[in-house]
């Protein structure tokens, strides 16, 4: 019965293609979405498409003309920083002489190619090295990117890294089990692995879909989502959005990768415009597998709370709950709640089968009236056993990565960091970031050994300390080097008692996109 809902469900989207355009989606990397989150704490736009991305071409066009036009209406709305940035956004999106690589257009469609590289020589030292250790990384890749009339749009994006410098890997070390991670490739010294996005999409002004392999991220946060933050593997997928003009609804259904045979990943988002300045949302995952696409989690409005009652009560549902406030120009408040699980007719901070997670933050533009400049503040608070469950099928990852927070369960982070922008090309970061690390992993155990309770940073707990200066400055045209500094203090290294470590990481980096 599933697979035949699913063809079914394919069948009716290729049926509905001939009535659509297209617009691919911008990356996750992107560096324009940092300024438009900028721009928006700024007050200029206020748009929930932030908090759901990839974000189409389209819908990114379409924010860039609104901010163009009320920067002509009022000229002091942007600095003269970040006017250059608009000319280079615009530049990037067809408003300007997009530049490519090849390009191909035909009567009954485009094609464009362009290719991508990035080199990082990288120096680590520390107390827990034998001797100094030089890496590097070597990553070249292309994208192809097009439509078929005006019908479908297509994206692929295929690359290659090789890495050096690893003396203690061997052949033996090559790896094609999801359940340890991506694939790697063992050479001599050499260490490779590859990455491929590829997908279909169609899209109207009141919808949009996809079909193939891309990441996604939801939630307040660019960086940091609890809920959905998939960027280390993209994964296969379908999905869709249907925007309103007060409410934005989104749904996608994942094929995950693991040491199963099957594993599944369906999450719904429901975004809520309240006030100009004020966004709630909601969103819903669940994580399943050993067994066919079930029915009840491809429908899109099914709440999978219910459907997973009704399937046996055996799968890794969760909740997440965010708002997102602008009080004044120039600033933003932000939380994200997340709710693994929860009942309460047991102690909500000491029994273990109360999981939850939460980040607050604050995002300052401009401080203390420095131009181009801001302050990013953020707390994340994880407790025990979130992203675990008994079925180890069901626990909250990706090719071994947690699809949520990367800090993992039994955590906590607070992070500060000042950006500035020195004209257009150039940008500095630094920033100070605090790590509590207690026992305990997505993939080890999902309750206490004994009893029922639990505690916030149980067994030893492993203290880092990390501060960083990051310099980025394009040199020229999509060509962009960068100079990075990190040096981080660690107590009670892999949760030793006692034990100390050290370490200093210096890298150079050279990218460029043609």
């Amino acid at each position: 019965m599933s697979r035949f809902a699913v063809n079914i469900f394919f069948v009716i989207i290729l049926l509905l293609l001939p009535a659509f355009s297209q617009s691919t989606n911008v990356p996750l990397d992107y560096w324009g979405y940092e300024i438009l989150e900028r721009w928006s704490t700024k007050g200029i736009i206020q748009s929930f498409d932030l908090f759901t991305r990839p974000m189409s071409r389209k819908t990114l066009t379409n924010l860039l003309v609104e901010i163009e036009s009320k920067h002509k209406k009022n000229p002091d709305l942007l600095s003269g920083t970040e006017q250059q940035l608009l000319r280079q956004l615009l530049f990037d999106f067809n408003l300007g002489k997009e530049r490519h690589l090849y390009t191909i257009k035909e009567p009954h469609g485009t094609l464009h190619v362009d290719l991508y590289g990035e080199s990082t020589i990288g120096l680590q030292r520390g107390s827990t090295l034998q001797s100094d250790s030089l890496r590097s990384r070597w990553t070249l890749g292309g994208i192809v990117r097009g439509q078929l009339g005006n019908a479908v749009g297509f994206y692929l994006d295929a690359s290659n890294t090789m890495i050096r410098g690893d003396d203690e890997i061997q052949d033996s070390d090559e790896q094609f089990d999801p359940s340890q991670g991506a694939p790697v490739v063992i050479s001599g010294k050499n260490i490779y692995n590859d990455r491929a996005i590829a997908y279909f999409v169609a899209e109207k002004p009141w919808f949009h879909f996809q079909i193939g392999q891309d990441e996604f991220s939801w939630g307040p946060n660019l960086h940091h989502g609890l809920a959905l933050n998939v960027q280390t593997q993209p994964t296969g997928m379908i999905g869709f959005s249907i925007p309103f003009s007060r409410f934005k609804f989104s749904y996608l259904h994942a094929f995950l990768k693991s040491g199963f045979q099957s594993k599944y990943l369906a999450a719904h988002r429901l975004d809520l415009k309240i006030l100009k300045n004020l966004f709630i949302a909601g969103t819903e995952t669940v994580i399943y597998g050993n067994r066919d696409v079930e029915l009840a989690y491809l429908n899109p409005l099914m709440p999978f709370h219910i459907a997973e009652h009704h399937l046996g009560d055996r799968d890794n549902n969760n909740l997440s709950f965010d708002v997102i406030y602008y009080p004044v120009k120039n600033f933003k408040l932000w939380l994200e709640y997340f709710i693994d699980d929860m009942t309460t007719t047991r102690s909500l901070t000491n029994y273990f089968g109360n999981k939850f997670a939460f980040q607050t933050g604050l995002q300052w533009v401009n401080p203390a009236g420095i131009p181009n400049s801001q302050i990013d503040l953020e707390w994340v608070h994880i407790e025990p056993y979130v992203y675990t469950h008994w079925d180890s099928v069901n626990i909250y990852t990706h090719y071994n990565h947690i699809i949520g927070s990367q800090l993992g369960p039994n955590s906590e982070s607070v992070m500060i960091s000042w950006d500035q922008w020195v004209g257009r090309d150039l940008k500095i970061s630094v920033f100070f970031r605090h790590i509590r690390k207690g026992e305990g992993n997505a993939d080890t155990i999902s309750r206490p050994v004994t009893g029922e309770s639990k505690s916030f940073l149980q067994g030893i707990v492993e203290k880092r300390s990390s501060i960083g200066l990051v310099i980025r400055e394009q040199i020229r045209r999509d060509v962009f080097v960068g100079l990075e500094y990190f040096y981080a203090d660690i107590e009670n290294f892999n949760h030793t008692p006692g034990r100390h470590s050290f370490s200093h990481n210096s890298r150079f980096t050279v990218q460029f996109n043609y």
